[in-house]
């Protein structure tokens, strides 16, 4: 049985829905309720089962609101319609890849069906509907962008609207503030970002979100790292490696692939690396492709050019190295100027002679006023050698 296009039931009880991990909330366990064709679509109008569940004590019930064709043509959650795999809006996502607003879809039902259905057609092929891009991998502005931790706190149950006119009469109101929930920066935001489409949210068209997102991730530093100058340098630094998570393997496995690395240096103590590369372009391709979002084993790490030999030479030297000390050998029947007095210039001549470097290690001294150990004493030992 289908209905306007739909596939039969037994296709719409297999379904699971589409969800993000914001969305789905911190309990592993949740208790979900399964509607069979219990809502139409927000964009294509579509029945589609209907996903119900609280993703935490203190949070609102959440529902899907578009159907999972719908959803994984643009590769967004069923709920909050943001991406997946950042977690920021449709608009942000094609700013930052460069593409073009998605076109929406055809206003007449049965044309708007047919387009649906060759979305189902794919994903039931295994094909993906939604396209990934290869700039995705090293894209700047992208990785700005991107949602590094799950955000929970946009579960919150709503806020009172008898509260926002002062009119809240209700003694146990659920909803913020009157639920005790006072912290509401949603209140002090711009008013133009509580007005959002479903539509032109899902299109990635007039989002105001987004518009905001893309104004602050260009006024950051960039993240790229400049080639240093000096050519010989062919090492990388690597800060935020804990030696118990992260071992020289996960290193090597991470960054083969650049080039041939002639040694890796792991300082737990301060937990960073020292990645050596044979070649100068080895290093600049993995600093070109690590450098915006490095993660090694599950660990995010930050990548910079290691410092040249000179530079690490200038910075260890405080100041240059004290000369041997000489002693003074003056001629027969002359005697040493007293402390602090310089030398007549009618002297004879004298001739300065350094002191000799200490024995070597492991070579035996042949008198006991050769042993710098002794300082010209004569053991015990050696006494008894007499």
């Amino acid at each position: 049985r289908r209905v306007r296009g739909v596939m039969s039931d037994e296709s719409e009880a297999r379904e699971f829905p589409v969800v993000c991990e914001d969305c789905l909330g911190p309990n592993p366990y949740v208790r979900v309720q399964k509607m069979p064709l219990g809502g139409e679509c927000a964009i294509s109008g579509r029945p589609f089962t209907v996903f119900r569940w609280r993703p935490g004590n203190e949070a609102r019930y959440k529902k899907t609101v578009v159907c999972k064709e719908i959803a994984q043509a643009k590769n967004v959650c069923q709920v909050c319609l943001l991406d997946l795999d950042y977690g920021i809006p449709v608009a942000a996502r094609d700013a930052a890849l460069g593409r073009a607003g998605g076109s929406a879809l055809p206003s007449s039902s049965v044309n708007r069906d047919f387009a649906v259905n060759e979305i189902a057609k794919k994903l039931d092929e295994g094909e993906d509907a939604y396209e990934k891009d290869g700039k995705e991998k090293n894209n700047e502005l992208l990785m700005r962008l991107a949602r590094k931790k799950p955000y929970y706190n946009k579960n919150k149950t709503p806020i009172c609207t008898f509260w926002l006119r002062n009119a809240c009469t209700r003694n146990d109101c659920p909803y913020r503030p009157c639920n005790g929930d006072t912290h509401m920066p949603e209140l002090s935001a711009a008013p133009e970002l509580r007005k959002q489409n479903i539509k032109d949210r899902y299109f990635g068209t007039n989002d105001p979100v987004a518009e905001q997102m893309l104004k602050r991730a260009k006024e950051r530093p960039s993240q790229k790292l400049t080639p240093p100058e000096d050519a010989s340098i062919t090492t990388l630094f690597v800060g935020g490696v804990d030696p118990e998570k992260v071992t020289e393997d996960d290193i090597n496995s991470r960054f083969y692939q650049y080039g041939e690395i002639k040694g890796i240096r792991v300082i737990g103590t301060k937990k960073c690396a020292f990645i050596t590369f044979a070649t100068r372009e080895g290093a600049e391709k993995a600093a070109e492709d690590a450098a915006i979002n490095l993660e090694i084993n599950g660990e995010r790490c930050r990548l910079q050019w290691g410092k040249s030999a000179a530079k690490k030479a200038s910075g260890n030297q405080g100041s240059a190295p004290a000369p041997p000390p000489t002693v003074m050998m003056m001629a027969p029947g002359v005697e040493a100027p007293a402390n602090g007095q310089a030398l007549p210039p009618d002297m004879p001549a004298h001739v300065a002679i350094p002191m000799p470097a200490p024995a070597a290690v492991g070579h035996a001294t042949k008198y006991p006023s050769m042993d710098p150990s002794q300082m010209g004493a004569v053991s015990k030992k050696q006494e008894a050698e007499k």
